[in-house]
């Protein structure tokens, strides 16, 4: 019988000591959490404190990080061109009241009933036009 007890002592102190074990991992996991939702919330609140001090001296010459926010708005310019390209292709505009995507033959928008402006053709015609100009200029090399 000393045997067995002494067997099942040391499984119960074991798997006391795991079961504290998986406590403690199960503590770290959950402050780890805790601290890391911390660090997200800094993140979140310095990217507002540069985006407020982007919106405040955007407009000024000869400040600190000058060219940081330059950097800026050469890429927010860059992705408002890439944005109206796929719209573009996918064949749609975006209503100027409201933001809603709409189709490009839309008069009105359908969100919020505001009247839409005209895409300008011209520009399209341009493309067009440089397009065959390359395929002539192409096609009078080949003849040569």
């Amino acid at each position: 019988m000393d045997f067995f007890e002494k067997v099942s002592g040391t499984i119960t102190e074991k798997g006391k000591e795991l079961s504290k074990k998986a406590k403690e991992l199960a503590d770290i996991a959950k402050l780890s959490n805790q601290v890391s939702s911390e660090k997200d919330k800094i993140n979140k609140n310095y990217l507002e404190i540069g985006r407020a001090y982007y919106n405040a001296h955007v407009t000024d010459e000869n400040y600190d990080y000058e060219g940081l926010c330059g950097e800026i708005t050469v890429s927010m310019d860059k992705i408002s061109q890439l944005k109206k390209d796929i719209q573009s292709l996918k064949g749609t505009k975006l209503c100027e009241t409201c933001g809603v995507e709409l189709s490009k033959e839309a008069a009105y928008c359908s969100s919020c009933g505001a009247k839409v402006a005209e895409e300008e053709v011209a520009e399209e015609e341009e493309v067009v036009e440089d397009i065959i100009h390359v395929v002539d200029d192409v096609t009078e090399e080949k003849e040569l």
